[in-house]
């Protein structure tokens, strides 16, 4: 399969349904945040998105990680401090 057939598909696609475009890539971008927020460690998301290095994963979603862990420090606040009825 050529690169650019999915590229014209989901363009195709989205004006059909009138839609906004998305770029393939669009959807790795979001399968690595899914992870992240859902507390998939940095090593099984690395390896799931193809990248050698660990280092290449927390560089690129450096953004995405930050804000998970806020995420998850405000859930373990909630348990922590969560007060007995």
């Amino acid at each position: 399969m050529h690169p650019d057939s999915v590229t014209d598909w989901l363009k195709k696609f989205s004006k059909r349904h009138n839609l906004p475009h998305i770029n393939p890539h669009a959807f790795r971008h979001t399968m690595a945040s899914m992870l992240y927020f859902n507390g998939v460690d940095s090593m099984s998301t690395s390896k799931r998105l193809g990248h050698a290095q660990v280092s290449t994963t927390a560089n690129i979603y450096a953004h995405v990680l930050e804000e998970a862990d806020r995420k998850n420090a405000d859930i373990l606040a909630d348990v922590f401090l969560k007060k007995k009825a």
